[in-house]
């Protein structure tokens, strides 16, 4: 791969998956906090139930997609390292190809903990009046 062409894959890549961990931490955490703590003052413990399993399911379905394009990116900057043409190799820029497992694992831990977190606050009666 040339330098000039890595800036579609970047687009391609880069770009959406950045875009999708914002929404994760910065939209959809609160948005779904806000619903599972919403969900303390219903008086239709049946309602709280049903809102309790689709919270869930929903919480599961963003989580493992939000997972797979971390994993995703990071196996496809593995790749493109392994295509790189030697003159780019040689560059600083290069050779800062490197670390991005440690990238996903952090990513991984981060994601891991918010959704449980999420999944305890969903499930948690602690507040309920």
């Amino acid at each position: 791969m040339e330098d000039r062409q890595l800036l579609g894959w970047m687009n391609h890549r880069i770009y959406p998956t950045f875009a999708m961990f914002i929404a994760y931490f910065m939209i959809f955490a609160p948005i779904f906090a806000f619903v599972s703590v919403s969900k303390w003052w219903s008086d239709n413990p049946g309602i709280d139930q049903i809102i309790s399993i689709g919270l869930l399911i929903v919480l599961i379905a963003v989580t493992l997609l939000t997972l797979l394009m971390a994993w995703g990116m990071v196996f496809d900057i593995k790749a493109l390292v392994s295509s790189m043409s030697a003159e780019l190799a040689s560059t600083d820029f290069g050779k800062t190809f490197k670390g991005f497992v440690a990238f996903g694992v952090v990513f991984t831990i981060l994601i891991l903990g918010t959704a449980a977190g999420l999944g305890l606050l969903v499930f948690s009666a602690a507040f309920r009046s």
